[in-house]
């Protein structure tokens, strides 16, 4: 009988162990199609890297899609509304590097900023739904984040409060995520856990001397919406058409959407 207890403490213990030292990978598509109102717009190629410690995030990057990407693509919502969009990749991407014991998140966000974010605290709702999504069973949970309302379904068989983009603090692993007309929608392709590839955790490669704030980057966010709305506008009126009368303007082209009032 002591050897049974014995056994089953060692390889609890053993267990655990994996679960601390391992390096997972999970492949996501991402669909982006702000404005729309259905998940109709471009689909990248999206990797989570993970161990206990950090996770980083990568999307929008020229070795993700097998080369470099730039052209303009056109998505149908309805047959009265369509959408000419630019999909277009980097050699770095998009990245999003999130430290657990630090709770800092660094990214490399719109604009190729370089940005440290300790601002990143979603109260999440778990509810007791589940489904499965390859081998894992994911139970859902919904919260609000910065102007969206986002549904994740995470795995508590792998314990890490990890997720894609900027989604994370749940006990355990998102596997699938998306707002409430999947405008912004990641979906889960598979997952290599343990990897091999640990090489690919490292933190994001910055070139400048310092990091702005996400205060600093909500801010230019909103001056370039401001400075293409004036565009457009300025271009409708020497066209001879009215622009909208709301003085209340959302950010819905960006994945964190802002109120604006002129």
């Amino acid at each position: 009988m002591k050897a049974l207890i014995l056994l089953i403490v060692s390889s609890a213990v053993l267990f655990c162990h994996n679960i601390n030292a391992q390096t997972g990978i999970v492949n996501y598509g991402e669909v982006q199609s702000m404005e729309m109102g259905a998940p109709i717009g471009p689909d990248y190629k999206a990797m989570l890297v993970f161990d206990k410690i950090n996770s980083l995030y990568v999307t929008r990057k020229d070795s993700l899609e097998g080369g470099h990407i730039r052209e303009q693509k056109s998505y149908q919502a309805s047959p009265e509304q369509g959408f000419s969009i630019t999909v277009v990749t980097n050699p770095e991407g998009f990245q999003y590097y999130y430290n657990l014991k630090e709770k800092v998140l660094y990214s490399r966000d719109l604009g190729f900023r370089y940005v440290k974010d300790k601002t990143i605290d979603i109260s999440w709702d778990i509810t007791d739904e589940t489904k499965k999504i390859g081998t894992y069973e994911v139970q859902k949970a919904t919260a609000h984040f910065r102007g969206r309302d986002y549904t994740a379904w995470f795995t508590s068989e792998i314990p890490l409060p990890y997720g894609p983009w900027k989604l994370v603090g749940l006990p355990g692993l998102i596997l699938e995520a998306y707002d409430t007309d999947k405008e912004i929608y990641w979906y889960f392709k598979n997952i290599e856990y343990p990897t091999e590839n640990s090489y690919l955790l490292k933190p994001i490669d910055n070139p400048n001397s310092s990091w702005i704030s996400f205060e600093e980057l909500k801010e230019r966010q909103i001056k370039s919406f401001i400075d293409a709305r004036y565009g457009g506008r300025v271009i409708a009126e020497n066209m001879g058409v009215s622009g909208s009368e709301s003085k209340v303007l959302k950010t819905d082209s960006y994945i964190e959407v802002y109120e604006i009032k002129e």
